[in-house]
């Protein structure tokens, strides 16, 4: 029999069992009573235990992620944590638009005590509380280690990051690559005032925070992170290793959702061990093929974008006859989340939606009143959820052309392989559309039609792929920046639509002729999928001595990295220094020549000081022109200095004499704002 009829039935079993008719049970009043004296309880013990120092740490995670286990959302271990990854995703960046000066705690601790008190109030508001208990843990087969399996590797291909515990160490990482220096200044700010940057009074000056119009969804939930390990800020050192530690789990916590979902699909369950291979490909894909690319260049919030989309679709196509309301919630929360994060990747799911939504409304009268009242509530908090960030990059739009032309740094994904994956991805959505109105099944008919309808949702992406080429072509005269940033997205969603679409087409199992037969294919098919790992490359390390060297992107990125560590550029104790130093509010550091770039050592130095406003933006471009001559430096230095009587500025060594003379020349008052680093 197969797997997803063993799923049916022992679900119908669960739901069937029914208190005998002989016990009555305590009446709906006092449930409802209970459960909310279960919540109060728990929550408020979890928050005593958050404010005597008793839960935090590496504890504090574990209880978490047990809790984001137990949490009931579904039956099947996969679906549960495809669900729960994409509310977390979601909704709980939400949660940094309430400045912790005003919750009074942190977002940690809101979090968890919420968690914890949601489950509570669950077990305690049923007529059997021991049942709804029996019901926390999930049901489990072997496919259900997949998505384990697949954190395992992606936390093994992203090993040295995620290892780091040197503040010089993280900053030598994180200056190797630009992006990075925007994503800490962000993380930084919300970590250093309990909220995001938008709701963070203004400067003294009056002066508009910086990166307050971009989409903060990634770095508050990795500061929800970074609270339940530290409730409150410590040091720049400590939020150093622990962005670079937590930007890499996040990536990690991705490819398991992501894996979830796969995992999670009726067809895919129904022939598991043929379908382990496709699982394989689909997560190399995001291990060590076009996922490595935003995973090592400094992309992670872009990564976490990618893996909401898709989680996304994949959650749309484990709802085959009806959305329960907890699918509303969790499309809701993964639109929240893209939104959050990468806003044009919602054009991955349009089609996939609406043909959802549009099922729902012909439908409508197979839905009750209970469930139109709880999913316009969960409607209303995602729309408010998606507002929120569209009305943050306002005043960006009329920049929008602008910003989708710019000129950026990022590695190329394989283009045969990119051609591959649409293509099969797209012809397998088409088979399963000519085949679904030739069977009499009616749940095979609508699982097929499902998965046709995401493949073919990705013409819009294609569409867009192909406008992003001929605009940058036409304004720059070559695709850039933001074309391949775009690709990479639909590739990331190519590979598992296609996994989708192969699952859907196979027929089911037949009974197997004996035991050795079956363990022989079993065999084959485990060889097969680990096999199937090694499609973007080698990835197996250690065997360069013997002649051969991986070739996957993430064991070469390490390799480098693990170089850089080891002779760590002189740079970088330098500029950590710039933002240890005691200085006044309003500093500059400008670091000697042959270093590092001048501009990219400034922001970083605002960033670690969580001083980043519009008036920092202004003046960085001001330090261009010692980047063309640093000769001039004195002069520039001189003249930043003289147009605004209350800026100081930090030099090297190296630099300090001769600017200091040249500032001696301007007057009394202008050489004293200059100072010595160290």
């Amino acid at each position: 029999m197969s797997t997803a009829i063993n799923d049916q039935q022992h679900l119908r079993r669960r739901s069937s069992a029914r208190a005998p008719r002989g016990e009555a049970g305590p009446g709906p009043q006092f449930r409802h009573a209970r459960g909310i004296l279960a919540f109060a309880i728990v929550a408020g013990t979890v928050i005593a235990l958050r404010t005597t120092g008793l839960l935090q740490g590496t504890p504090a995670l574990i209880v978490t992620a047990v809790l984001l286990l137990l949490l009931p959302t579904a039956r099947v271990m996969s679906k549960r944590i495809l669900f729960n990854g994409l509310i977390l995703a979601g909704l709980v960046p939400l949660t940094w638009w309430l400045p912790e000066r005003l919750m009074g705690t942190d977002h940690g601790t809101l979090v968890l005590a919420g968690l914890a008190g949601v489950i509570a109030w669950w077990i305690g508001s049923a007529k059997l509380p021991a049942r709804r208990v029996r019901r926390l843990v999930p049901s489990a087969r072997w496919i259900d280690s997949i998505p384990f399996l697949s954190a395992l590797l992606s936390a093994l291909s992203l090993g040295t990051m995620l290892t780091i515990r040197s503040p010089l160490d993280a900053l030598s990482i994180l200056t190797s690559r630009w992006d990075y220096q925007s994503h800490f200044s962000i993380y930084y700010m919300i970590r250093l005032h309990g909220e995001v940057i938008p709701t963070i009074p203004q400067t003294t000056a009056g002066d508009a925070w910086g990166f307050s119009e971009y989409p903060q969804g990634f770095h508050a939930l990795l500061a929800t992170m970074s609270d339940l390990l530290r409730p409150s800020y410590s040091s720049v050192d400590s939020e150093l290793v622990g962005f670079m530690n937590l930007q890499a789990a996040c990536s990690v916590m991705t490819v398991l959702i992501v894996a979830a979902g796969l995992c999670a699909l009726p067809a895919v369950r129904r022939r598991a061990g043929v379908m382990a291979s496709g699982i394989a490909i689909a997560m190399a894909a995001w291990i060590y093929g076009p996922g490595a690319i935003p995973a090592y260049e400094g992309f992670a919030n872009f990564y976490l974008a990618c893996g909401m989309a898709t989680a996304t679709v994949l959650a749309l196509l484990t709802f085959q006859r009806r959305v329960p309301v907890v699918g509303v919630a969790v499309v809701g929360a993964g639109l929240v989340s893209i939104c959050n994060n990468w806003l044009l990747l919602v054009s991955l799911l349009a089609v996939v939606l609406w043909m959802k939504v549009w099922t729902v409304v012909r439908q409508r009268g197979s839905y009750n009143r209970r469930w139109w009242i709880l999913s316009s509530a969960c409607i209303s908090v995602s729309m408010l959820g998606m507002a929120l960030p569209i009305i943050q990059i306002s005043p960006l739009i009329e920049q929008s052309q602008h910003i989708l032309e710019a000129q950026g740094g990022i590695a190329y994904p394989d283009f045969g392989l990119a051609l591959v994956a649409i293509v099969l991805a797209l012809v397998l959505g088409f088979a399963n559309r000519s085949l679904a109105l030739r069977i009499p099944s009616s749940q095979l008919r609508t699982e097929r039609l499902d998965v046709s309808r995401a493949a073919t949702g990705l013409f819009i992406p294609i569409a867009l792929c192909i406008w992003l080429a001929v605009s940058q072509t036409v304004q720059n005269g070559a695709i850039s920046y933001y074309f391949y940033k775009y690709l990479i997205a639909v590739l990331l969603l190519a590979w598992p639509l296609a996994v989708a679409a192969a699952a859907s087409l196979i027929p089911p199992a037949v009974p197997s002729e004996g035991p050795l037969r079956k363990h022989g294919l079993t065999l084959a098919l485990c060889v097969l999928a680990i096999t199937a790992t090694q499609v973007f490359g080698f990835s197996v390390p250690g065997l360069q001595t013997a002649g051969l060297p991986a070739t996957v992107r993430p064991l070469t990125e390490m390799s480098n990295q693990q170089a850089r560590l080891q002779s760590t550029p002189a740079f970088v104790p330098r500029l950590l220094q710039s933002a240890r130093q005691p200085q006044p509010a309003s500093t500059v550091y400008i670091p000697g020549p042959g270093t590092v770039d001048p501009i990219l050592a400034a922001r970083w130095q605002w960033g670690m000081r969580g001083m980043s406003s519009s008036r920092t933006t202004d003046l960085s471009f001001d330090l261009v022109d010692i980047v063309k001559d640093y000769d001039k430096a004195p002069e520039i230095i001189g003249r930043i200095l003289a147009h605004d009587p209350a800026l100081y500025a930090i030099v090297d060594p190296e630099l300090f004499e001769p600017v200091h003379q040249y500032l001696l020349s301007l007057g009394p008052g202008v050489a004293d704002r200059l100072i010595r680093l160290g």
